[in-house]
């Protein structure tokens, strides 16, 4: 077992290919075996204030939710996390990444003015099982996953409505939710809109063979060449192999990619002694961190939003970064201007960002979220 942890470790560092890399993640496996915590539960609901996180059964399988917030009379904001499998609770928006923290973290300021909900999606951190059955990752399957947590959350805090956003992945779900259930939302808001993921990733790779070429840079060409661009062929380690050359030229993070790898040792070590995970939940995703992506990725070539999320009846923002490639801010300006939303929308450009415009541009996101945004709440 120790050896198998040791491996999956080594494939998931994406700059591990050093001896001294390979000693570090070594080290973090000890680590992780002798001093793993057990993952708490707790369900706090005072007079004002409110915090609970444990698990939910959701479409038959039970799934991590955390809900935190300073005051239970404001709006709920669901948070669909990205992905697919992403580990939400040691790299969601509130952790830290390398940024300034003197004024607070984004989500951690974003809870002053709503209640925020935190969902782990089947087959991710805690909501991961060896028994959840494989044929229950579809993309439909999500999408009714979401319209039983805001059920429960409506149910429990007592609020008709909640706010939905969704963030990269998680806005393919997000934005086909608010089509089907508008009754259930004040707004739908992303952030990295994704529209159609196979025609995304080959404008990333066309974006790296075009920088590649720009700067000769050798080694990112000899990989680029190992990739099968035919649709049929292309597989989780070819989009892999290019996300990260699309990370180094600042296709995700604007400002600052070159001082970090795309899925570095901080990563990895804040995912493993993260207290919200047991030990089993560390072990699970250490051995299977592509299981979400792997079962989902023949549905995600056939989805496109532009047919099967053509209307959305609430009032819709876009909040997109202006140098978005990952997922591309291209086809979600293009998506945005074709989408028919009667209720209205509403497309913000962050100059400054790439994918994640609440960390490189935080005071900008924080004004429209507790500002445009909130006001629909008000009666």
């Amino acid at each position: 077992m120790f050896v198998r942890i040791a491996v999956y470790l080594y494939m998931i560092s994406m700059d591990a290919y050093h001896t001294k890399r390979l000693q570090q993640l070594l080290l973090l496996t000890v680590a992780l075996l002798t001093f793993s915590c057990s993952a708490y539960r707790v369900s706090l609901l005072e007079e004002d204030s409110i915090y609970f996180f444990d698990k939910v059964e959701i479409g038959g399988v039970s799934q991590s939710v955390m809900i935190r917030g300073t005051d239970k009379s404001n709006p709920v904001m669901v948070y669909l996390h990205g992905g697919p499998g992403y580990p939400l609770f040691p790299l969601d928006p509130s952790a830290p990444m390398g940024w300034d923290e003197a004024d607070g973290l984004p989500m951690q300021r974003l809870e002053e003015s709503f209640t925020m909900v935190y969902w782990e999606q089947r087959g991710t951190g805690r909501s991961y099982s060896w028994r959840l059955p494989d044929d229950s990752m579809t993309v439909d399957r999500f999408v009714e996953d979401i319209r039983e947590l805001t059920e429960f959350v409506a149910e429990k805090l007592g609020q008709e409505k909640v706010f939905l956003w969704g963030h990269s992945w998680g806005s393919n779900v997000g934005a086909l939710f608010a089509a089907r259930y508008p009754e259930a939302l004040h707004a739908y808001v992303s952030t990295g809109q994704s529209v159609n993921p196979f025609e995304n990733e080959r404008l990333c790779y066309e974006f790296v063979l075009e920088n590649a070429l720009k700067e000769n840079n050798r080694r990112a060409l000899r990989q680029l060449e190992r990739v099968d661009t035919v649709p049929e062929n292309y597989g989780v380690r070819d989009a892999l192999l290019v996300r990260r050359w699309v990370f180094h030229y600042g296709g995700v993070v604007h400002e600052g990619a070159d001082e970090r790898s795309y899925v570095d040792i901080g990563d990895i070590r804040r995912t493993l002694t993260a207290p919200q995970y047991s030990l089993i939940d560390k072990i699970n995703l250490a051995l299977r961190p592509y299981y979400s992506i792997n079962q989902l990725w023949e549905p995600l070539k056939e989805l496109d939003l532009t047919a099967d999320a053509p209307r959305i009846e609430v009032p819709v923002f876009f909040l997109v970064g202006r140098h978005d490639v990952i997922v591309s801010a291209k086809l979600a300006e293009e998506y945005f201007h074709m989408l028919d939303a009667p209720s209205g929308k509403t497309l913000i450009w962050f100059e400054e960002s790439a994918h994640r415009p609440y960390h490189e541009e935080p005071d900008k996101f924080l004004d429209v979220m507790t500002g445009k945004i909130r006001q629909l709440a008000e009666p």
